[in-house]
């Protein structure tokens, strides 16, 4: 290597350190090699979300090839001229071989995670967004039919959204409400909480595609906009597409896997991102002419006490303040803008969800269901739903206690139960389907792995061990154990051996005989 290759190379390397390299610490260099360095330096500190579209590099790699070519035909004019620089034309084609490579690696499918990253970033920056969205569904005989279509505005913790026959739905944070025009009617609804505005959502998405392992599977046009094709795998699940607009990074369309000989697409036919949004869209006007429709819709006010007078409950507040309070003839919603908490009076026995894990709330037990807590405190009943979920129940309940997924409960069991993971792997796939979902309820399960050791032959008309004898000890989400009243086993060890969500079905993989 000579003396100008070994000082690009040994500045390419300091700039990959992080480092800052001395540019001209052996004295003066060559004008070309100088303008070089330079460009090697542009190169490396672009940062995503700089990154050029796709279809950049290949339009990159066109201009490199002309103008390495010009310069080789220029140096090779030169060579009688400037005989020193003999090495210019050959390594500028090799530096910029080098250089496109980078850029290859940063800007193309090499690196899924590119991709994602990006539109993660710009879901983060997604301040407002209109758009026109369609759900089409697709049977197995290729036959397509349109389900719905939405135009939807939304501005942080506002939306709109009109259906194709004018119904009209809005909630401003404030209130929200229906406008209804077949009947002429215009129906208030509680504004808190609210559950998806659509089947399409942007920040789920974003958030699903880095948790999953995905692929760019290429580029396709979706309402006529260039969108990179993403194939996400969900853990012992079939997989789904996402597209993603490659100007603005934004998913544009989703469609499932086929299930039950059915697919569903949406589309975004238009969107617009970041754009001006007219402040009448989110205001309160109903038409001239139409009935108002009011159950209970609640009051927005400002104190706890007022809310204690309207609900005639005395509900219990986080340390932190809510940024809205809800009162309603019977409940309390405390809106913390990306939490929401939900007070209503204790009624009857408390029973978790069966799917559910368990922890441990004011001495009682907690409900741990998706991003949902669940518990009963001093005659309340109280439901936390959101990302801050666990800091606000803790400064509620002090003893809060989530379950412990690192303890590994099967150890205890006498007898270990094989299990083939295929089969699971297949029945998984099927609740995927819709098909058999007792298999996602640990008491199910076990119910009826009890009772064909009782009945092996199958069991006909009520099983021989009632439901009623079968009680869920232990949940932590991925384990679990069920106590048995009766017959020849007194416990069950189950686990979710695919997938350790809420969608994860369970397995027996161990018993205690009585």
């Amino acid at each position: 290597m000579n003396e100008p290759e070994r000082r690009l190379s040994d500045y390419i390397d300091a700039l990959n350190a992080e480092q800052e390299p001395e540019e001209n610490q052996a004295g003066a260099i060559a004008p070309e090699l100088e303008k070089l360095m330079a460009t090697v330096k542009l190169v490396r500190t672009l940062k995503e979300p700089d990154l050029p579209a796709l279809g950049y590099p290949e339009r990159l790699a066109k201009a490199v090839t002309v103008k390495i070519q010009e310069n080789n035909s220029s140096n090779h004019q030169m060579e009688t001229r400037r005989p020193s620089n003999r090495w210019i034309g050959p390594f500028v084609a090799l530096a910029a071989g080098l250089l496109l490579f980078t850029v290859l690696v940063s800007w193309t499918g090499l690196s899924n995670r590119d991709v994602v990253y990006a539109m993660e970033k710009a879901v983060a920056r997604l301040s407002n967004y209109h758009g026109v969205l369609e759900v089409r569904t697709q049977n197995a005989a290729g036959e397509e039919w349109l389900v719905r279509r939405v135009e939807l505005w939304s501005e942080g913790d506002k939306y709109a959204q009109r259906q194709d026959d004018g119904t009209l739905t809005v909630n401003n944070g404030e209130r929200k409400w229906q406008v209804r025009p077949q009947s002429k009617e215009v129906a208030l609804l509680p504004p808190a909480p609210d559950p998806a505005k659509t089947g399409f959502d942007l920040q789920d998405e974003a958030k699903r595609a880095q948790q999953y392992p995905h692929t760019v599977v290429g580029t396709e046009l979706v309402a006529g906009r260039q969108a990179a094709k993403l194939e996400i795998s969900p853990s012992g699940g079939l997989a789904y597409y996402l597209w993603i607009d490659t100007e603005t990074n934004m998913p544009v369309q989703l469609q499932t896997t086929m299930q039950n000989a059915l697919k569903t697409t949406f589309t975004f036919t238009s969107f617009e991102p970041n754009t001006q949004l007219d402040p009448g869209v989110f205001a309160y006007q109903p038409p001239e002419g139409y009935k108002m429709v009011e159950k209970d819709p609640g009051q927005m006010i400002t104190t706890v006490q007022e809310a204690a007078a309207i609900s005639n409950l005395l509900p219990l507040v986080p340390k932190e303040a809510p940024g809205r309070i809800f009162a309603f003839q019977d409940r309390i919603v405390l809106d913390y803008g990306d939490t929401t908490i939900v007070e209503t009076v204790a009624q009857g026995s408390f029973e978790p969800v069966a799917n559910s894990a368990l922890g441990t709330a004011a001495g009682g037990p907690l409900e741990v269901w998706w991003e949902r807590l669940r518990w009963r405190q001093e005659g309340l009943e109280i439901q936390i739903d959101g990302i801050r979920r666990v800091e606000l129940a803790g400064q509620i309940a002090a003893d809060l206690t989530l379950p412990d997924t690192g303890q590994n409960l099967l150890n205890r069991a006498q007898v270990k139960v094989p299990v083939d993971l295929e089969i699971v792997k297949a029945n998984q796939q099927q609740v995927d389907r819709g098909s058999s979902p007792w298999q996602l309820d640990p008491l199910q399960v076990a119910t009826t792995f009890v009772n064909l050791k009782v009945t092996p032959d199958g069991i006909q008309g009520e099983p021989k061990i009632p439901v009623s004898a079968f009680k869920l000890a232990i949940n932590n989400g991925a384990q679990a154990v069920v106590d048995v009243t009766g017959g020849p086993i007194k416990q069950v060890y189950l686990e979710r051996l695919v997938r350790q969500d809420e969608t994860g079905i369970w397995s027996v993989v161990g018993y205690d005989p009585r």
